[in-house]
């Protein structure tokens, strides 16, 4: 029977075993390309404002938020709007096949509420 002391054993034995180029590739997983997309809707005009994806290599939460607020300061000054900052008006997506389809089911929902689509581009 494996208890969980004797899996965390294995995972560390496993850890402290496992070859320096398996660890390399493991280590390799947060460089990859992945995909950013925002969104963020205006209630008053029920307007949903949404980016083209973008592939991305930056993880961390700096980035993430540096994208947030570029994207909705873009969104302000172009349709003269006073959205907040918002920090979860965009998405990571490991790669563009998810970030597409996550993107077009959330476009597709908010035309069946009643908002109209207006589409940034790529911020």
């Amino acid at each position: 029977m494996l208890t969980n002391s004797r899996l965390l054993a294995m995972l560390i034995a496993a850890t402290v075993i496992m070859p320096a180029a398996a660890q390399d590739e493991t280590a390799d997983l947060s460089s990859r390309k992945m995909v950013l997309w925002c969104t963020v809707i205006d209630g008053g005009s029920k307007r949903l404002f949404a980016s083209d994806p973008l592939p991305t290599s930056e993880l961390n939460h700096m980035a993430l938020w540096n994208a947030n607020s570029r994207f909705i300061t873009i969104v302000n000054s172009r349709y003269n709007l006073t959205i907040r900052n918002n920090d979860h008006a965009c998405s990571v997506y490991r790669d563009m096949t998810h970030a597409t389809k996550a993107r077009d089911a959330l476009v597709s929902l908010a035309q069946q509420r009643g908002n109209r689509i207006v589409n940034i581009g790529s911020n």
